[in-house]
């Protein structure tokens, strides 16, 4: 038996917002590099990868799990993040 967590249709904005700001980063790095400015293009390469990789997981997941709420907006239960109680699985 999976012991996989229950899809929620939750959005966290503050999420969101970090995945924003981390992309905004990468970008920032990844122009001072392609500039010419950075003191270390290496770390700066690196570091722009790293966070686009984060950034967009962080915006992938919120983004799914908003599309999740919009498809089960009728059956809000489907979506709970509270766990299921014995009376739910007996009725």
């Amino acid at each position: 038996m999976k012991n996989e967590k229950k899809q929620t249709g939750r959005v966290n904005y503050v999420w969101v917002l970090a995945g924003g700001y981390l992309l905004y980063l990468a970008a920032q790095l990844f122009f001072n590099v392609f500039k010419g400015t950075s003191d270390s293009p290496a770390i700066g390469v690196t570091g722009g990868v790293v966070f686009t990789a984060i950034g967009a997981f962080l915006l992938w997941r919120e983004w799914k799990a908003y599309r999740f709420a919009l498809e089960h907006k009728d059956d809000p239960s489907t979506w709970s993040d509270d766990p299921e109680t014995e009376e739910e699985d007996e009725g």
